[in-house]
């Protein structure tokens, strides 16, 4: 059996246990979604333990175990029923459907998601012992991932209304790991460990005062994941040009102003008015 269906059927395998969680009650809901992040990193595992060494037990499990567990989460928060949409109301059947035909949808999405990740992942495993052609481009797709991952996360800890110190720990530490994940990648052989480990406390203590922050404004929770998203994006940008020995002017200041856009949008978008 080759590695990509090995990939594929874990994928699979992931993918259908988190649809049959919908299930399961949704006081016990969050332990199986934990229970399933455990089993991907298990599976995980198996289908890399050829090439596995060293950090890498660590290191390239971060993503696939915070994208299912984020993912789970997640899909827990959609709704069972939609009611209207695009002004159109539905009636309850229906409204229903369109929820079996959404968390369906979402389910497919994430296999596909998962699929890639094992791909890189097993890329840069394999790019640690020798020079891969496809490297730049897994690193590439791995940092969208990250940024889908962190997305879902931030999103899903303003939609729990939670206090400002529970956010500055909750954006700071998924921030903090899936940075580490990201650093560790530009530098495989684990050269400039100090550096990576530097610069991972100097995003998440970042991203964890941003998030803080943010949690006075009346912000939705879908914007304010996209403006955290955004912050995170400008730092990892910056740090990695940094770790490849590649700052400029230009790369920063685009990075800045992406950041300050997005920021922009979220606070033209939120009533202040109470």
């Amino acid at each position: 059996m080759s590695k990509r269906v090995k990939f594929f059927g874990v994928a699979m395998f992931l993918g259908i246990l988190m649809w049959m969680s919908t299930w399961i009650s949704v006081e016990g809901r969050l332990g199986v979604t934990v229970g399933i992040a455990l089993i991907s990193y298990i599976l995980t595992a198996w289908v890399l333990f050829e090439d596995l060494k060293g950090w890498e037990w660590v290191t390239l499990m971060i993503l696939p175990v915070l994208f299912t567990l984020g993912s789970g989460i997640f899909y827990s928060l959609l709704p069972p029923a939609i009611p209207r949409i695009f002004g159109l109301n539905f009636q309850i059947e229906t409204g229903i459907f369109l929820s079996g035909v959404l968390r369906l949808f979402f389910s497919v999405l994430y296999v596909l998601g998962m699929y890639t990740i094992l791909l890189t992942e097993n890329i840069f495993s394999v790019a640690s012992i020798r020079t891969i052609q496809l490297f730049r481009a897994a690193r590439s797709w791995s940092f969208i991932m990250q940024l889908v991952t962190a997305t879902m996360y931030f999103v899903i800890l303003f939609s729990l209304r939670l206090p400002f110190y529970h956010l500055f720990l909750g954006v700071g530490l998924v921030s903090g790991l899936l940075a580490f994940g990201g650093f560790w990648s530009i530098d495989l052989k684990t050269e400039h460990l100090e550096e990576v480990y530097r610069l991972t406390t100097i995003t998440s203590w970042l991203m964890a005062i941003y998030g803080m922050v943010l949690g006075f404004w009346p912000v939705r929770p879908f914007m304010a994941g996209l403006a955290l998203t955004g912050c995170l994006y400008a730092i990892l940008g910056i740090f990695e040009q940094r770790l490849l020995n590649k700052m400029s002017s230009a790369g920063q200041l685009e990075f800045v102003i992406f950041n300050l856009i997005v920021l922009a949008a979220a606070y033209f978008s939120t009533s202040w008015r109470g």
